[in-house]
């Protein structure tokens, strides 16, 4: 849909909850406008040239009988209530006692690692630094007054021209949030689903200024497109809704339609249960509400976990475990009993302001991290992501990078990463320097073969503030986001003809604590006009990327599904299976990748998150 009729449909949601109207559907289908794919079909690509204890509500409900009560607010008017469902079940949390290891530094690192370890400090530092002298020197350019200056000027115009409608939209972007969570929690289900989606789609658009077509999926078009893609690929995902509110945390999960078991019974297709309706006809949404927490608590941990796991100072120290555990309890804790009863392989988080900077396959449950468990992707929203399956057995690659720059810390393996991303047996081409510019990418994106898969092993940043701030980093000039989203259009990126399956960027990074970086990543993919995006959270280190990079196309051509891909690469690196050793990067498969000479010598492992759980799959994970 475009973007006035989403404020419509999104204003029409708020009208629903606050006069008391009856929920209605949305319709089928993804913000994209996409047609579904056969569900027995999957697509080949075309041959080209080239722990604190918590109290938790549960509440398991069809869409036809979900709950809601009446709540004492000042509102005249309120969701009606329905007491024909069933009472919500106060289940008990049992408390997990974080290990006393987890507070102090773990195993010492292996003295052949210190010179390779003092290395990626140097790195680290100097990256630090050029950092703060560039932000400094941005402050106050005249380019960047004057545009302050526009950007105010433009906004007092329009202010100006269409009060009706900034009154308009500030009563769904300003909306009080106490009164909507209020309704949000007395809603049923299906409609409170529903809501979330509607306001995460708010808040990308306002964020990005895109203008969306499509339309908002209901729980049961959820169920059975996660159904279709099961039999397709064969890994069972789930779709997992998280909202933080005022004084509790909700999560939703959506199972696949045709294989629902509730924790308590044993693993059963609905359709050979009497007691239920052919699949299709209910689709169970389970929610569970952790009341003893909050949303100020919750993204304290969150941004705790994000920090400690991030700093490279601290790769001999597991101190990061103790938020980890924390956040598992309130996150996953509560849904993994239906997780494990569904025999589920993959989880498709949508995650609220605050979590969406999370290195989820670092969550750690006291005795492993998620990512053993699960594979796992992000979306901004379900229907915003075009969810088609297409095999990338067959898949072109364009490769492109730069080892120095002017102005930034140099990535000197690059050229390494290149050439192994596009070496036998898979198919592309790689552009290093003085050929990697904006032009030459256009020119290259132009041709009658478009590349399916495209990599870019440079220096990205999402940045506090304005969205025309965050940037890709090409040799010789910047490719801001709003000019990243013109370039797709203009190419055709977001077309039924010509989608590009992946964009990877290989040197991200994403500011911490700042709501449009949170939407700027998470919408990464979107406002690319792609259907998915790996990129990382932090700055991982330029050798720690070449490792897993190397590991991560190997394992594509292996599994064919991305979130797996990335799942057996992150494990081949918990597990030391890749490593550095003798001036190389080992890779699982036996695959040596020399590195530059002035590299130090000895050995080191790759076993900390800080080096595997920053990158994230954003968008289609199949």
């Amino acid at each position: 849909m475009k973007l006035a009729q989403l404020s419509g449909r999104i204003l029409l949601v708020f009208a629903w909850i606050f006069l008391g109207i009856p929920s209605a559907h949305a319709q089928s289908g993804n913000m994209s406008d996409k047609t579904l794919p056969d569900p027995e079909a999957i697509i080949t690509q075309p041959e080209t040239n080239t722990g604190e204890e918590a109290s938790v509500t549960e509440e398991n409900a069809t869409e036809e009988n979900a709950t809601a009560d009446t709540v004492d607010t000042p509102d005249a008017a309120m969701v009606k209530p329905n007491t024909s469902g069933p009472e919500p079940e106060i289940i008990e949390v049992e408390q997990v006692e974080v290990p006393q290891e987890t507070t102090t530094a773990a195993s010492e690192l292996p003295a052949e690692s210190d010179q390779i370890v003092e290395k990626l400090l140097e790195e680290n530092n100097l990256r630090e630094i050029k950092n703060t002298e560039e932000d400094l020197a941005q402050e106050e350019t005249p380019e960047k007054v004057a545009q302050e200056d526009t950007k105010e000027k433009v906004g007092q115009e329009e202010k100006e021209k269409t009060p009706e409608k900034q009154n308009s939209e500030a009563g769904v972007g300003q909306l009080d949030r106490v009164a909507y969570e209020t309704q949000f929690q007395e809603a049923p289900n299906d409609f409170a689903i529903l809501m979330q989606e509607e306001f995460q789609l708010t808040e990308l658009v306002d964020s990005s200024g895109l203008e969306l077509y499509g339309s908002v999926p209901s729980v049961k078009d959820i169920s059975h497109r996660l159904a279709q893609l099961a039999q397709q690929t064969g890994k069972k995902p789930a779709f997992i809704n998280i909202s933080l509110q005022e004084n509790q945390l909700e999560s939703f999960l959506v199972l696949p339609e045709q294989v629902q078991a509730n924790a308590k019974n044993s693993l059963v297709a609905s359709s050979e249960l009497n007691s239920l309706d052919p699949p299709g006809k209910d689709t169970i949404a389970i929610r569970k509400t952790v009341t003893n927490t909050s949303r100020k608590d919750v993204i304290a941990t969150a941004t705790e976990f994000r920090q400690e796991v991030s700093d490279i100072r601290k790769l001999n120290q597991n101190g990061y475990k103790q938020s980890s555990q924390r956040l598992y309890n309130v996150l996953i804790k509560p849904l993994e009993a239906e997780l494990e009863a569904n025999n589920i392989d993959v989880l498709i988080f949508s995650m609220d302001s605050g979590l969406r900077l999370v290195p989820v396959a670092a969550l750690y449950d006291g005795k492993q991290f998620l990512v053993e468990k699960y594979a796992m992707g992000i979306v901004p929203s379900f229907g915003l992501t075009d969810t088609r399956y297409v095999s990338p057995e067959k898949a072109s690659i364009l490769a492109m990078g730069a080892s120095e720059f002017k102005d930034q810390v140099g990535l000197p393996t690059m050229p390494i990463e290149l050439k192994t991303i596009v070496s036998n047996p898979r198919r592309g081409e790689s552009f290093l320097n003085e050929q990697f510019t904006i032009p030459n990418f256009i020119a290259q994106n132009s041709g009658q073969s478009p590349f399916s898969i495209i990599h870019l092993g440079t220096h990205a940043e999402f940045k506090v503030g304005d969205l025309s701030d965050s940037y890709i980093q090409f040799y010789d000039d910047r490719l801001r986001i709003p000019q990243l989203q013109k370039v797709s259009e203009d190419l055709g990126w977001n077309s039924d003809d010509s989608p590009i399956e992946l964009l990877v960027l290989s040197a991200c990074e994403t500011a911490l604590g700042d709501k449009e970086a949170e939407l700027g990543f998470a919408g990464l993919a979107v406002q690319a006009g792609v259907k998915s995006a790996l990129a990382s959270l932090w700055y991982v280190s330029d050798l720690g990327t070449l490792a897993l990079m190397g590991e991560f196309y190997d394992q594509l051509d292996t599994t064919l599904n991305k979130a797996e891909a990335l799942r057996q690469t992150q494990l081949k690196m918990l597990h030391s299976n890749v490593k550095v050793d003798s001036k190389q990067v080992k890779l699982s498969n036996g695959t040596a990748l020399a590195l530059p000479a002035d590299f130090p010598d000895g050995t080191l492992t790759l076993d900390h998150p800080y080096f595997w759980s920053a990158f994230t799959l954003i968008g289609n994970w199949n």
